[in-house]
């Protein structure tokens, strides 16, 4: 395919996920922006090691659902866990924020569409590649890209936190 023609299609495309409507089903614009919010808050707080905004950015309810070969005992009750929850979220964020010189998270992806777990229709998932880059010591960094989608939803207050982080593949480098 075509510079010109793979470039008319990829406009195409973004012109038709920004005009969609949720009469069709699909997230609208004006919701998708106040759902990215929460995104980059949550690429935001990783970047300052802000623990008290990770905090505010994920729903009290907020599951990580983990990779089959990331499985493990996580929470010590016996049963291995295909996800963690909020806390274990924030005490792992919290000991990494606290390991590392610096962080840096970047998110990449332009796509959003609802979340079809969610039958209020109110979710919106962004897939998302990623790289964060932790900076142990001015010797030492690791780098980490995989791909996440990444749920929200509006909160009681019509505040959106991320509900679900999905993990689909990760590498080291």
């Amino acid at each position: 395919m075509s510079r010109e023609k793979t470039a008319i299609t990829v406009v195409f495309l973004i012109l038709t996920a920004a005009c969609s409507s949720s009469a069709t089903g699909i997230a609208t614009p004006v919701l998708a922006d106040e759902a990215w919010k929460a995104v980059e808050n949550y690429e935001y707080a990783y970047d300052t090691r802000d623990l008290s905004l990770l905090c505010e950015t994920l729903d009290p309810e907020f599951l990580h659902h983990l990779l089959e070969e990331d499985w493990d005992d996580y929470n010590g009750d016996g049963t291995i866990d295909s996800n963690w929850d909020y806390d274990l979220e924030i005490s792992l964020a919290q000991s990494l924020f606290s390991t590392c010189d610096s962080i840096d998270l970047t998110l990449t992806g332009l796509w959003y569409y609802p979340w079809p777990s969610d039958p209020s229709g109110e979710s919106i998932a962004y897939p998302r590649h990623y790289t964060m880059e932790l900076q142990i010591n001015p010797d030492s960094i690791i780098t980490e890209t995989g791909q996440y989608t990444i749920v929200c939803r509006p909160d009681s207050t019509d505040d959106w936190r991320i509900t679900h982080l999905i993990d689909s593949g990760i590498s080291w480098i």
